[in-house]
C-alpha cells in the first residue's frame, strides 16, 4: 500500500467517525449536547474507543502522527466536553493534554477545555505543570497562555491574595525564563497593570534579552524596555525576590554553590594551608640542624 493510499484513508477518518456521532453531534451549550443524547460518561468512552484506532492507524502507517486525519472528529467530542462543562471531566482532560502519542493540536484543545472548567487555583497548578514539562510548546502554549490570562482577569476580583501571589510568581517567572517573546510580552503587560514596583524591577529588565532579536513587532515592543533600563542602574533596579520569595533565580546570578562543593573547597583550603605550614617548618629545621 502506497504513502498516498495511506494518506486516503486517514482522511476517510474524517467523514467517518462523525457518522458515530448521534444525531447533532455539532451542538451549541450545554442543554443542547445534553438534548441530542450526549452525557459526559458517553463523550469519554467514545473518545477513548476511538482513540485505540487513531492510535493503531499512525503505529502502522508511519510516519503518519495525526491519528490517521481524525483529529476533527475528537476536537469536536472534547469541545462539547467543554460545553458541558463538568468538572468530573477534570481528570480526564488532563490526562489527554499530557498524552505522549496525541498530536499537539488535539493535547492543546484538552488543555483549553481544562483551563475552562476548572477554576483559578486548579488552572494555576496545571499552567505550572505545562511549563514545567514543556509538553506544550510554541504558539500553542502561547495560545493556552492567552485563556488563562482571560480567566484570571474574568475572575480577579474574587480571588485570595495568595492566589494572587502565586500568579504573579508564576507570571515573573515566565517573563525571565521564556523563549517565546509574545508569552513574555503577555506576562508582561499583565504585571505591569498590578505590581506597580515591577516596571523598574530586576525580573522585568531580564526582558532586555528580545531586544534586536526579531522582527518588527519585537523591536517595537523590547527595544523600547532595554532603553529604559539603559537608564537605570542595575544597584537601582528592584528585586522582586523580597516580596515573591518562590521566584527562581534571576539569569545573572551567580550560580550557588552545593555543600559538597563548599566543603571540599574549604577542605583543600585546609589543606594548602597545611602544606604551607609544614614547608616552611620542615625549611627552618634543614636551616637549623
Amino acid at each position: 500500500m502506497t504513502l498516498r493510499t495511506h494518506k486516503v484513508y486517514g482522511f476517510i477518518w474524517i467523514f467517518l467517525l462523525p457518522l458515530m456521532l448521534p444525531s447533532g453531534g455539532l451542538c451549541g451549550g450545554r442543554e443542547e449536547v445534553l438534548a441530542n443524547g450526549w452525557t459526559l460518561d458517553l463523550l469519554i468512552e467514545r473518545f477513548n474507543q476511538c482513540q485505540g484506532k487513531s492510535i493503531a492507524y499512525d503505529l502502522e502507517h508511519p510516519p503518519s502522527k495525526n491519528w490517521g486525519g481524525s483529529v476533527p472528529y475528537f476536537g469536536m467530542l472534547l469541545g462539547m466536553v467543554e460545553k458541558l462543562g463538568d468538572r468530573a471531566a477534570l481528570p480526564f482532560l488532563e490526562e489527554k493534554s499530557f498524552m505522549t502519542n496525541a498530536p499537539v493540536t488535539l493535547r492543546l484543545r484538552a488543555a483549553e477545555a481544562y483551563v475552562k472548567i476548572a477554576d483559578v487555583e486548579e488552572s494555576l497548578e496545571f499552567m505550572q505543570k505545562v511549563y514545567e514539562t514543556q509538553f506544550i510548546q510554541g504558539w500553542w502554549r502561547y495560545s493556552l497562555n492567552k485563556k488563562f490570562l482571560e480567566k484570571v482577569r474574568a475572575e480577579e476580583d474574587t480571588l485570595t491574595p495568595e492566589t494572587k501571589k502565586n500568579i504573579a510568581t508564576f507570571l515573573l517567572g515566565i517573563v525571565q525564563n521564556v523563549e517565546n517573546s509574545g508569552e513574555a510580552n503577555d506576562a508582561d503587560r499583565f504585571l505591569l497593570d498590578r505590581i506597580p514596583e515591577y516596571a523598574n524591577s530586576r525580573q522585568r529588565a531580564t526582558l532586555c534579552r528580545y531586544a534586536n532579536t526579531g522582527n518588527e513587532w519585537v523591536t517595537n515592543t523590547y527595544n523600547p524596555i532595554k532603553a529604559h533600563f539603559d537608564k537605570i542602574p542595575p544597584r537601582q533596579r528592584i528585586d522582586l525576590r523580597k516580596r515573591f520569595p518562590d521566584l527562581p533565580p534571576l539569569p545573572d546570578d551567580a550560580p550557588a554553590r552545593s555543600p559538597v562543593k563548599v566543603a571540599i573547597a574549604v577542605g583543600t583550603g585546609i589543606v594548602a594551608v597545611v602544606a604551607a605550614w609544614l614547608a616552611v617548618r620542615r625549611r627552618k629545621v634543614h636551616e637549623t640542624s
